[in-house]
Formats: C-alpha cells, structure tokens, sequence
C-alpha cells in the first residue's frame, strides 16, 4: 500500500511540472502476445501464456528537456519497466525481472538519469545504459524483439543475471544498465560518432571494485550502420572482471531488403562462481547474428534470424536459435505481430539448455514457440 502511494506520489509530481513546462512528455510501450511452447516438460508437454513485451518490452517514462541559451540543454529521462500481463511495474521479458536488487521494486529500473547536451555532445549522469546495447542494437537481426529470449539482449548487452550479475556497479541483476554512472556520446561529424561511460563501484577504499568502464564508435548514414563497443566490469571483490566486445553492422542491399549481422564475446577473468555450473574462471560466450528484412510493403515487414550461441573456456556449451517475425503497421503507433522461433540446443544438459535462454524446456534439447500479439506505444 505505501509503495502505491508512493507512485502515485510522484505521478502527481511529475503531472503538474508536465502541465507547467511543455517540454516535459509521458511516453511508453504497452505489448502483449499469446504464446504457446513446446517441450517444457521432460515428457514434451507444452504451455501456453499471455507475455507482456515480446515485440518490444512494455515500458513506461517520463522525459524532458529546457533550452538553457547558446545551444546548451538541460535533459532527463525516467524509465521503468512494465509487466502488462500482470499489471505490475519493473517486471519484463516473459515475467522474470532484471533490476539492481533481482526484484521488482524499482519505479524507474530501465533508465534514471539527468544530464547537459550540447555542440560537444550529450553528458548523462545516473543509472544508464551500456555502451554494447548501442553497438549490437543498431544491427540486432530482430531489432531487440523477444528480448527475454534474445541472445543478443541476454548475453551480448550482459542482461541475463545469472550469468553477468556478480560484475559491475549493481552487484546484482542485470548488467545491462549500471547505476551511478557518467556516460558521454559524441556528435556526429560526416556520419561518425563516439562515448564513452564509466560506472563507480562505490566502495570504500577500493575505487576500481565493482566499476564499469566502456567505450564505442559508430558510423550511421540515416540509413546503413556500423558499431563497435568495449567494456570491463569488476566484482565487488576486484577479484575478477568481465571483459567483453561487441559489434554490429546493418546495410540496405535493396529498396526492400536490409541485412543484418552481429557478433559478440565476453569473457571471465578470475575465479567466481556466478552461475549454476562450476567456476565461471575462463568462461567465454560468444555469440553471432545474422537475419535480413523484407519490406513487403509500407505496413508489412518479414524478419528471418539465425542465433548461434556458444560457451567454452570452463564448460563447452552451444545452442540455435531460427526465427521468423512478421509485422504489420496499423499505424505509426500499433503494430500487430506473430513469429516462429525453433530453438535448439546441443544436448540437453544444462550447460547447453541454459543458452536458449528459458525456450526449452529440462529434460529436451529442443523447442518451438509461436507468439501472436500487439503493440501500441504512446
């Protein structure tokens, strides 16, 4: 009860600086799809579901910005999670929850941050996202669609906390997005653009423990893209670190075709146990992109994508992923969706399963899963 009045609270707050400054704006994402899914029993029995954020994940925000004279801005962004099957805010991806706490009691877990723009570029300070969600997002062959699912999500940007969550600044949750964090990206100058961000780890008498430090470089024409980023993220203990690239790249081959590839690695430094498996010292997950849009007309767009997901330097893991995604725009805002996804892994041990990311079920090596559903922004 105190937690609903609470947001409700600062729904309030935000309402009357919303009705007095007129730059400041409400947005979200309300996304929702019947899913059904094969292989989740150990004797192929399937489940049906209704999964909020599964073309995009559901989200709600609140954003402004105030011309401050001379080209210089004041900005913010407030973004938090929402679990429209539910009715429940911070939960995503299919209902499990990513936040810095591994629960879902954060208002603004996605995004928390006040900062400056201007001809140098844009300075954000807070709770931000990693520089590899800009790199492997450009090109992600489903555009970050089913994102609980999408190797690309999961473990290129290091959102899967069982994998990622002893590194960086939340010691905990997803490393996707880092708390008390400075992030610095560029203008573009012919097409051409950098950042930079850093992520204290807050903890007294050791400044390098649970810190993030990263960098990127980007190239986009408006329409064609390339980027590449780089980050290190130590634990608490500043025992060990996670270091890991990604890059992407996208290319409009026709006036209704465009191309996509990516390709990512992080490895482990150290001996840590962060996952179910053994020591995670040496791990390596590497994963590869491909997929291409078909334009079929101005509402109508067909997706294929290939994920191949691999583990190796302390267990040797490996799984696939094929999906088809179709879109059909209603209008700027709504759009209507349905995909096929064929996940498979290389055995059905846990080391294997664990890389499809929640698809298959214990006990198989392999699944399917369709998903029928509809977005509105606002």
């Amino acid at each position: 009860m105190k937690k609903s009045i609470l947001a409700f609270a600062v729904l309030s707050a935000f309402a009357a600086t919303a009705s007095a400054q007129s730059s400041v704006v409400i947005y979200g994402i309300i996304d929702a799809a019947v899913v059904a899914t094969t292989n989740q029993t150990a004797t192929g029995g399937s489940k049906f579901s209704m999964d909020a954020g599964q073309l995009l994940t559901s989200r709600w925000g609140i954003k402004g910005s105030e011309d401050l004279g001379g080209g210089l801005k004041a900005n913010f962004n407030l973004e938090g999670t929402l679990a429209n099957d539910t009715g429940t805010a911070g939960a995503g991806f299919g209902g499990n929850v990513f936040n810095q706490a591994g629960n879902n009691t954060s208002l603004f877990d996605r995004l928390a941050w006040v900062g400056l723009s201007g001809d140098f570029g844009t300075v954000t300070l807070g709770r931000n996202n990693i520089l590899g969600v800009d790199s492997v997002g450009l090109a992600d062959p489903i555009s970050l669609a089913h994102a609980g699912s999408n190797p690309n999500v999961m473990f290129s940007a290091l959102n899967s906390g069982a994998f990622f969550g002893g590194f960086g600044t939340n010691q905990g949750g997803t490393a996707l997005r880092q708390n008390n964090s400075v992030k610095y990206v560029s203008p573009l100058m012919s097409g051409f653009g950098g950042a930079l961000m850093y992520g204290f780890g807050e903890k007294a008498g050791d400044n390098t423990a649970s810190n993030y430090a990263g960098l990127s470089g980007f190239f986009t024409d408006g329409t064609n893209g390339a980027a590449l980023s780089y980050a290190k993220l130590r634990d608490n203990a500043n025992a060990s670190y996670l270091a890991g690239w990604a890059g992407g790249a996208k290319f409009k081959v026709a006036p209704s075709v465009m191309l996509r590839g990516t390709y990512s690695q992080n490895k482990v430094e150290g001996n840590v146990k962060i996952d179910a498996l053994p020591s995670a010292n040496g791990r390596k997950i590497a994963v590869i992109g491909l997929g291409a849009d078909f334009f079929l007309s101005d509402q109508m767009t067909l997706t294929t994508a290939y994920y191949n997901t691999k583990r190796s330097g302390d267990i040797d893991g490996k799984a696939d992923q094929y999906i088809l995604l179709g879109k059909y725009a209603f209008s700027k805002r709504t759009t209507a969706y349905a995909s096929l996804t064929y996940a498979k892994a290389g055995s059905v041990n846990a080391q294997d399963v664990s890389l499809a990311l929640g698809i298959i079920g214990a006990g198989n090596s392999s699944a399917t899963r369709t998903a029928v559903g509809v977005l509105h922004a606002f």
